[in-house]
């Protein structure tokens, strides 16, 4: 029996599992969502990235088909290049089968009951496995024949933004992680693991003195995306938390290059099949991470290429890289995990939101139902018990929207007395070496209820459910 679809989403095809096709001809016919460009592009000289800078700049988030790029070579590239896709929270939501009008809180909180569930995949011939429609291998698998996109002016060269999977030695268990393939030349190229999983994969390869398996998927449906974002535990088959987050199993198929010893997503637009050589390392970086700062250089581990397969009329997908499509596909995992953590261990939390502002990472906005003056130091202890990264945690009252920054900020200004409000947590170490520093600011910009302080303002809300905006406002131009 078919899924029904929710509200929002792409209904669920009898025939076509999910994939990026899929979800584009759910949008394909609403400019607002998605623009295509027909000018002949050059990702190397940055024109892919000016475009969507100067719509950021503008306030618009659509996502940008470009249906004629150039590849690493300088030549004309058969596969467009997608990108913007995750910019804005309605779309999101969209993704994961809400209405646009749940994008706020309960977006969160959708994706962190998502991680809780898992739909095993199935595993497909060959020849039912889109991927493998067109096959290169030896010298003919260029990753130079794709088009790779250099963000900002003091990037290292083209990167492929992308996940990666990977499966640790005589596991049945896959790990999908967005690492960053520099393609060095078209066989060989550096990719930046800094991941915990990845990372101990790595190290257990490296121990036995064997050569990596790894995939660089260059392409799928969004919720693929945002289900290997979830936050599990090492030993989780992501294949499986991918397919709750698609809510269908996921196709996989045989590897051309290991066979069923690895299997792909058979429903990716282009697969990079590679191997890293044990202890080998070469130059990645620098390039503009989400910090909007440059990630410094350093030695990484490197891959070489074995065989590269794409599906008919193949799109690459890119991240813009510290943008708001960037910040969403990072804060949206987070915003669920901490808002459920906080429920599981003090039930007042009302919503939880990571600011653009502080990149989707470093800060977080909490509203809560106060009954008592140490609950928001609490709620903020926890949060940052259960999120190390945060630098900034705001606890704000319920009747505050954590989701506009400005309303945060009246907060902030109006009710904190930094003497009393605002704690520095010291010397707890430093998540990142891009973060300032090893300290932690906690602050309650609630409500005093210790002492006699004014009420805010508010309009009766028997009034304003009562006055329909509709019916009061003449129409342009006169009665």
């Amino acid at each position: 029996m078919p899924e029904t679809a929710t509200v929002g989403e792409e209904p669920a095809p009898e025939r076509a599992p999910r994939s990026l096709r899929t979800y584009l001809d759910h949008i394909r016919d609403r400019p607002e969502e998605l623009i295509t460009i027909g000018r002949l592009a050059n990702p190397l000289g940055f024109e892919v990235t000016a475009v969507l800078e100067h719509l950021d700049r503008q306030g618009r988030f659509p996502a940008v088909l470009f249906e004629n790029v150039l590849d690493i070579h300088g030549e004309k590239s058969r596969f467009p290049i997608l990108t913007n896709l995750w910019a804005t929270r309605e779309r999101c939501a969209e993704m994961l089968g809400l209405p646009r009008s749940q994008s706020g809180r309960e977006l969160g909180v959708r994706f962190s009951e998502l991680v809780g569930r898992e739909v095993a995949p199935v595993t497909v011939a060959r020849g039912d496995a889109p991927v493998q429609a067109n096959v290169l291998e030896g010298g003919r698998a260029d990753m130079h024949r794709l088009p790779g996109v250099r963000h900002f002016e003091m990037d290292l060269g083209p990167v492929f933004t992308m996940a990666h999977v990977m499966h640790a030695p005589g596991a049945d268990f896959y790990n999908i992680t967005f690492v960053k393939t520099f393609p060095e030349t078209g066989r060989q190229g550096g990719l930046t693991i800094h991941t915990p999983h990845l990372s101990r994969m790595l190290r257990e390869w490296e121990r036995r003195g064997e050569r990596i398996p790894v995939v660089n998927v260059l392409g799928h449906h969004p919720a693929f995306w945002l289900g290997s974002l979830a936050l599990t535990p090492y030993g989780t088959n992501e294949y499986a938390t991918v397919g709750a987050f698609l809510r269908e199993p996921l196709r996989l198929v045989p590897s051309v290059t290991w066979g069923s010893e690895f299997l792909v997503p058979a429903d990716a637009e282009i697969v990079i099949e590679g191997e890293l050589i044990p202890n080998q390392r070469t130059i990645v970086d620098p390039f503009g991470e989400i910090t909007r700062l440059y990630q410094a250089q350093e030695l990484a581990p490197v891959m070489e290429v074995k065989a590269i397969t794409y599906r008919d009329g193949a799109i690459m997908q890119d991240v813009f890289s510290g943008h708001r499509e960037h910040f969403l596909l990072g804060l949206i995992p987070r915003e669920g995990s901490v808002y459920n953590h906080l429920q599981r261990t003090l039930g007042n939390v009302t919503a939880v939101h990571l600011p653009s502002s502080g990149n989707g990472r470093s800060v977080c906005y909490i509203s809560i139902k106060k009954t008592s003056e140490s609950q928001p130091k609490q709620t903020a202890m926890q949060a940052l018990a259960h999120a190390p990264t945060f630098q900034a945690v705001v606890v704000v009252d319920d009747d505050i929207d954590v989701f506009n920054e400005e309303d945060v900020l009246w907060a902030v200004n109006t009710y904190v007395d930094p003497a009393r409000d605002i704690d520095l947590i010291k010397n707890l170490g430093r998540w990142s070496e891009r973060q300032m520093g090893n300290n932690r600011i906690l602050i309650d910009a609630t409500r005093p209820t210790h002492t006699a302080f004014p009420t805010r303002l508010r309009v009766p809300s028997e009034a304003m459910a009562a006055v329909k905006l509709e019916e009061w406002l003449d129409p342009i131009g006169g009665r």
